[in-house]
């Protein structure tokens, strides 16, 4: 149950969507003041974007898609292989008996799959052809003669740490951490060029800046990039880079807390304009001169 309908669960029925929102925010922010609520990376990048943002990853209930299957299945298979037949099972025997063009979409299958959940309720069933590519992918990423560089200089994989920064808690999870820190991505297209703009777009330099500041020194950050193609490119992101990227964190961090002490996250994008009245200027741009 997400926190969202935990916060809401025994809330009086006749509540609107409205209401129901504002009362989540108000507990959201009595957890935050109390210490109680953690941020994340992933929590603290939709707050870069707005405070409305924040509060809607906040409220979203949590589902499993085929990509971020895709994404647990390759970091389990190149960081903790071990683990990979404790935690997921496969159809890929079921699917071979009932044949034909679509055999998850007969009843036999359904209910093939009904019992296998509770046989293995701790288990995540993933279709054979999803975990054929994820293994692909895996492949990919230990025989690459870059990202075997990096991985053998790792000690710890899926590595839990939780630190405070300016009165604000955090929870990260490390992918790879040693000598370097690493951490591994899988991406639409791991090109370095396309790549290296996308580290930038998607603020993994950011992320940089805190799992940085949750090992508490400047080690060597490294990014293994692999993509359905099964192509890999390995990037370090250089001192300075990383710098920068704790240098934001730390301004998001105040940001945070300004929004928190003001009650502000029913904001959009009129949270960071130019104005007072939350109004975007624009002049002539230089390419229209």
């Amino acid at each position: 149950m997400s926190l969202f309908e935990l916060t809401t669960h025994h809330a009086a029925p006749e509540l609107t969507e409205a209401e129901k929102r504002q009362l989540f925010i108000k507990t959201l922010i009595k957890e935050f003041k109390s210490g109680v609520a953690k941020l994340s990376y992933s929590a603290l990048s939709k707050f870069k974007r707005s405070p409305n943002a924040f509060i809607n990853y906040k409220m979203k209930k949590f589902e499993t898609t085929d990509s971020m299957l895709l994404g647990k299945l390759v970091h389990a298979l190149v960081l903790e292989p071990e683990t990979v037949e404790e935690v997921y099972y496969t159809d890929e025997e079921k699917t071979k008996e009932i044949g034909g063009a679509s055999p998850r979409s007969t009843k036999a299958y359904k209910e093939w799959k009904a019992v296998q959940a509770e046989i293995y309720p701790h288990k995540e069933l993933v279709s054979s052809d999803l975990l054929r590519l994820a293994k692909r992918m895996a492949n990919a990423v230990v025989s690459n003669r870059a990202a075997k560089h990096i991985l053998s200089r790792i000690q710890q994989t899926e590595h839990k740490i939780e630190f405070e920064h300016d009165g604000i808690k955090f929870t990260s999870f490390l992918d790879g951490l040693g000598e370097v820190i690493l951490d591994l991505k899988i991406c639409t297209d791991a090109d370095p060029r396309k790549f290296q703009r996308d580290i930038i777009y998607n603020n993994y330099h950011i992320q940089a800046g805190v799992y940085t500041t949750a090992v508490g020194e400047v080690l060597p950050y490294y990014i293994i990039a692999v993509d359905r193609e099964c192509e890999v490119s390995v990037h370090h992101l250089m001192e300075d880079l990383v710098m920068k990227g704790i240098s934001i964190f730390e301004k998001l961090v105040t940001e945070f807390k300004q929004c928190l002490e003001k009650e502000n996250f029913d904001e959009s994008f009129d949270y960071r304009a130019y104005t007072e009245e939350g109004i975007y200027k624009m002049d002539v741009p230089p390419y229209l001169n």
